[in-house]
């Protein structure tokens, strides 16, 4: 399979991604739902006052990873998608878009996010009442890949997405 349709089938195939974020000092990892728009740019939701949000509004240099846990381990066929990129809040007329991609993969009846109260008001809360939700944008720099060119065991190459 041509690296850019693996890449772009894991990304769109998975539901969740590693996240690594840092402070400066110490590193963090975590996994969260997303999903993806047609620039493989990738939105999640998170809590102001979660570690790794914190470490964003600190640093946006962020990393992720990608990858089929249903892959039988040995099988040969395990593939991720490492990504090098960078992260901001969602604000402004792009929230109405981001409330789409991201809440269309979880909830595909606008009915059903209508009823949980999934709209731009929801999103929009400043963070000094509280604990809000707020939506994230990553916004890739490199994708990569193992390449799994016979011979090239565990090396990995960069794969152009656009």
């Amino acid at each position: 399979m041509d690296p850019k349709d693996s890449a772009k089938r894991i990304i769109d195939f998975s539901n969740y991604l590693s996240l690594g974020t840092t402070n400066g000092k110490e590193p963090w990892v975590n996994a969260v739902f997303y999903a993806s728009d047609k620039d493989f740019n990738l939105y999640f939701s998170s809590y102001n006052d979660s570690v790794h949000v914190q470490n964003i509004l600190k640093n946006p240099n962020v990393a992720v990873a990608i990858y089929d846990s249903h892959i039988v381990v040995g099988s040969g066929k395990a593939q991720g998608v490492q990504i090098k990129a960078t992260c901001h809040r969602v604000t402004g007329e792009d929230l109405l878009q981001a409330i789409e991609v991201l809440y269309a993969k979880r909830f595909s009846d606008p009915k059903e996010r209508e009823e949980k109260g999934i709209n731009v008001e929801r999103f929009s809360k400043t963070d000094n009442v509280g604990r809000v939700d707020h939506i994230y944008k990553i916004i890739p720099e490199k994708f990569y890949i193992l390449d799994k060119t016979e011979g090239k065991k565990d090396t990995r190459m960069q794969v152009k997405m656009k």
